[in-house]
């Protein structure tokens, strides 16, 4: 298991919040906490590695998700953090850090369809420019049994992270030893 990502025992997640959103197609009729950050639940079993994606995402990074409000208030400029969902022997899960980017869209698929045959909503970065965030080449193993707990807790989809989980994720893009790039 080794072979497929680094072990790394992670505090609480983290987030910045720098630069003022601009929402062209999120709701801007709700209170949102400034500090909030949003975890999307990357179903390995369902959609394959995150590997898979990654060359698009690296581009110009994207979630989707189903969840409202919560894609809209993701949009208003608050980070989105992608963990892929590993089914480990005996039914057991484990959670991977992919990578973060700030959301700025949030996109309806055209007419009345799904995005990948199953989703409500895109999230990206602002179009044409530069992703804010984070990626790994390899997915880093989130350890820390409270997060893990969490994780384990919410169904698939998004879910506005707790506060205390702020920390942990930045000092995990910002250790060397895990080798977090940022969008280029």
């Amino acid at each position: 298991m080794a072979a497929l990502g680094m072990y790394v025992t992670m505090a609480p997640f983290g987030l910045s919040t720098m630069g003022s959103p601009h929402p062209s197609t999120a709701r801007q009729h709700r209170e949102v906490s400034p500090l909030s950050a949003y975890a999307v639940k990357h179903m390995a079993h369902d959609h394959g590695p995150l590997a898979t994606t990654m060359k698009d995402v690296r581009r110009a990074p994207f979630s989707f998700t189903s969840n409202e409000p919560e894609a809209s208030e993701a949009a208003l400029g608050n980070d989105i953090y992608v963990i892929e969902v590993r089914s480990e022997a005996k039914g057991a899960r484990s959670y991977w850090l992919g990578y973060k980017y700030r959301a700025y869209e949030k996109y309806p698929p055209a007419g009345n369809g799904l995005w990948r045959e199953r989703f409500k909503y895109k999230n990206a970065g602002r179009a044409g420019e530069r992703g804010e965030g984070f990626y790994f080449d390899v997915p880093i193993a989130i350890t820390d049994p409270v997060v893990s707990a969490w994780l384990r807790d919410k169904p698939p989809g998004m879910a506005l992270m707790p506060d205390e989980f702020i920390a942990g994720v930045e000092a995990l893009a910002s250790d060397p030893v895990n080798g977090a790039k940022r969008f280029a």
